[in-house]
């Protein structure tokens, strides 16, 4: 009796030990049965879901960090845990948990005052530069964006991204910008989902994007994710903050040459939040102030209009709407009058079903025009182009473990081109009428993507890209004659196509692959190789975007462009973290460029390929970035090697440039240095400077003049892209003085002086020549900004 009283006991004794130790951080237990920790973390200030918080268990020394929706998950033995969330500027707050199960928390974090070495927010891993599958990769928060010197004081998205390695424009007054070799058609430009054929205001001065309404910005020139296509070269995603769901928000900025403001708030507190920005551009009374005649008679101004509406529908679902309209325009001299327009609407749907599965939708409907209007008492006219596009994409994410996660879904995007309609303003003008075939294609895609962790050391992310393009009628083709090159002379018959009959159809896999190998915490040698296909085409013969170019589908003699890059990276993080650094290396190959030939007419050409002549291209270099992100001094260095050229070697002599033989593209710059350091004296006192040297383009230039016929001081040109503009230097100071920071208050301001291009260097952007018979041609040099250009800005928000 004794004995069976004291196993029972004995039995009692150890089943309780052993239900005990299940609450504890046991090696024999835990480490074998786990439980997944979920939740989203946001500001209890706005109730958006935060970035960049660090989830952190310090007894496990294991973390992760939140998505740009604010949710985190990681797996974790099962015990008693204290969790720390973290994120600078936002301070830390601990949560003790006991797992026997999986979990979800979601958590609020509240706000404080930044002290002085709280200047950067992260929005990844400290150590990502070294540990995340990210090449060629590069993030700014809008906060970085804004520390930055600008022109005019508008702080710019894009000028600030040309400030990275690998990332360089034609000059001042040129919109769009070229990465890694690319052209500035090569770019794939997003914000919030929705696509932008021109990505600038008032000829690149300004970027399309309200710094008031951004989150962040990332740039990927290379490792692009399987996701994403339709360019060659880069994907530029813009992500717009969410309105506040808590309280009602002012902010704006009122500077010599434009103004902003951006709304949001509640509409259905914690539920449904907007977010509403605007701008506004007026430089008339500052071109009235030049002495040139024709620049006193010219104007240039712009608008854009963001709108923004999120829907919380639970902690799982969330639907949201994103509008953008912008406009600008631009007279010369009082007759000519260029303007364009962007209209975008886009709405998403993210869905998470369970912790290990969630959905991303994107639907998108949108409008990119552009007019050109001639007012002369002569030849008065009027040119309208424009692009409606439509598309839906949807991604399903799925872990399969903690250390891999499958992407995979669709895209299709439908396009109705209107490459050109012209008439004249009036019964007297000698213009005749004319319009260009409109054109209708549809590009569809589905992609694969697993992210592998398949150690401590080595990671993967292997994906795959099909793609298919289709140019439908109604439509009709010239047809050639053999034995000569396309031409007028040469059409000798026309085919004509029925309302939705395949004119030409494209298609092929887009193979792409990211490995990291981490040496130690601190180093990693990362890999990627992108095959990207491309087809629309920006037809232009000049250096950069004007309101001239339009854009070109695929068709039966027009092929779609396809491109491989091939890249290695070592990086190398500093001082725990605070200082990052990398030495990227990069080739890239492309097939079915368009060039131009010599005396090209584009515009309003209905056979259009007798102008164009395919060819390759051919591009490598290194860039060498460092970073330092903490601390009251900020910012980076980067140098820059770089060369890109192109093989235009037809079959007859007329479409062969350079004889056939390579020659630089017009933004090859081998070498390009930028500087850009931010230096906090107190809480409200911090300075900024930007240095930025680069080779000059590629130019081509007349050696001599002669007489023909009844033509005098007719140029006679070199080889194509021979000589180059002047270097470019450019030096930006900047400093802004803040609101002490003071609790409880509810408004803030600060203001900005800031001057573009101090030293007032006068940086060539073209060199023009005059020609007179027997003598060499004279060149004379362009300079859009040649001089300093002080601004004063005052921000304000409340």
């Amino acid at each position: 009796m004794y004995e069976t009283l004291t196993h029972r006991k004995l039995r009692c004794l150890f089943v309780l030990l052993f239900s005990l130790s299940s609450l504890t951080y046991s090696p024999l237990f835990s480490q074998s049965y786990k439980a997944k920790l979920a939740g989203r973390v946001t500001s209890n200030w706005t109730g958006e879901g935060l970035v960049g918080v660090n989830v952190y268990i310090p007894s496990l020394k294991k973390g992760t960090i939140t998505d740009a929706n604010g949710n985190y998950e990681i797996t974790i033995p099962l015990g008693t845990f204290v969790i720390e969330y973290s994120r600078v500027g936002l301070g830390k707050q601990e949560a003790k948990i006991d797992f026997l199960k999986d979990r979800t928390l979601n958590l609020e974090m509240s706000e404080k005052t930044l002290e002085l070495d709280e200047f950067v927010i992260y929005s990844e891993k400290a150590d990502a530069n070294v540990k995340s599958l990210d090449v060629g990769k590069n993030s700014l928060s809008i906060e970085k964006i804004n520390s930055l010197p600008s022109f005019m004081g508008e702080p710019d998205v894009i000028k600030s991204l040309m400030l990275l390695p690998g990332v360089s424009t034609v000059g001042e007054g040129s919109s769009g910008f070229n990465v890694r070799g690319g052209g500035i058609d090569q770019n794939l430009v997003l914000q919030d989902g929705g696509l932008l054929f021109n990505s600038s205001h008032v000829f690149g001065f300004f970027s399309s994007f309200n710094p008031l309404v951004v989150k962040n910005a990332t740039l990927y020139k290379s490792g692009i994710p399987s996701s994403y296509g339709g360019r060659l070269s880069s994907l530029l995603d813009v992500e717009l903050r969410d309105g506040s769901y808590r309280k009602y928000n002012v902010s704006g900025g009122v500077g010599l040459v434009s103004s902003k403001l951006a709304l949001d708030g509640p509409i259905i507190k914690d539920k449904i939040s907007v977010l509403l920005g605007g701008r506004v551009f007026y430089t008339d009374w500052l071109l009235k102030r030049v002495n040139n005649i024709d620049v006193k008679n010219s104007s240039a101004s712009f608008q854009d209009f963001n709108a923004k509406v999120s829907y919380l529908v639970n902690d799982n679902c969330q639907i949201s709407y994103s509008g953008y309209l912008s406009g600008d325009g631009f007279s010369f001299a009082s007759d000519t009058t260029f303007s364009w327009q962007t209209a975008n609407h886009v709405l998403k749907w993210n869905q998470m079903f369970s912790e290990k599965i969630s959905l991303n939708t994107t639907a998108l409907i949108g409008k990119y025009s552009y007019q050109i209007e001639n007012e002369s008492t002569v030849n008065d006219f009027r040119i309208e182009s424009e692009i409606e596009y439509k598309s839906l994409k949807s991604s399903l994410v799925y872990k399969l473990g903690e250390s891999n996660t499958l992407n995979f879904g669709f895209e299709t995007l439908l396009y109705d081109f209107s490459p050109g309609e012209r008439k004249p303003l009036s019964t007297s003008s000698p213009v005749e009428a004319k319009s260009i075939e409109k054109e209708r294609s549809l590009e569809s895609s589905i992609f694969l993507e697993d992210q592998i962790k398949i150690n401590n050391k080595l990671s993967i992310r292997p994906g795959i890209r099909f793609s298919r393009f289709d140019n439908f009628g109604a439509g009709s083709d010239f047809i050639y004659g053999v034995g000569d090159s396309k031409n007028n002379a040469n059409i000798i018959d026309t085919v004509y196509y029925d309302k939705g009959e395949t004119i030409a159809s494209y298609q092929g896999f887009e193979p792409r692959v990211v490995l990291n190998y981490t040496i130690d915490d601190f180093n990693s040698i990362k890999m990627s190789y992108n095959r990207t296909r491309q087809y629309l085409h920006l037809i232009s013969n000049t250096a950069a975007a004007t309101p001239t170019d339009f854009w070109k589908t695929s068709n039966k003699y027009i092929k779609p462009e396809i491109g491989d890059q091939y890249s290695i990276g070592f990086f190398r993080n500093w001082s725990n973290n605070a200082i990052e650094s990398s030495v990227e290396l990069y080739r890239k190959k492309a097939d079915n460029i368009l060039d131009y030939k010599d005396g090209a007419v584009l515009l309003m050409n209905e056979n259009i390929e007798s102008e164009l002549i395919p060819g390759s291209s051919e591009a490598y270099g290194v860039e060498i970035f460092v970073n330092k992100k903490i601390g009251l001094t900020t910012g980076w260095i980067s140098y820059t090697y770089s060369r890109t050229y192109r093989t235009v070697s037809g079959e007859y002599d007329d479409e062969k440039i350079n004889l056939g033989n390579r020659y630089p593209a017009n933004y090859d710059k081998p070498h390009d240095i930028t500087m850009a350091i931010n230096h906090k004296f107190s809480p409200i006192v911090e300075v900024g400077t930007n240095f930025t040297y680069s080779t000059g383009r590629p130019l081509t230039v007349p050696l001599s003049a002669y007489n023909v016929a009844n033509l005098t001081g007719v140029a006679n040109f070199s080889l194509r892209n021979q000589d180059r503009i002047p270097d470019y230097y450019r030096l930006d100071v900047s400093m802004t003085i803040k609101s002490k920071p003071r609790i409880n208050r509810k408004w803030d301001y600060s203001w900005t002086f800031s001057i573009y291009n101090l030293l007032g260097r006068r940086n060539a952007y073209s060199v023009f020549f005059i020609n007179k018979l027997g003598v060499p041609p004279k060149a004379y040099k362009l300079s859009v900004l040649g001089h300093a250009f002080p601004s004063l800005t005052f921000n304000f928000n409340f």
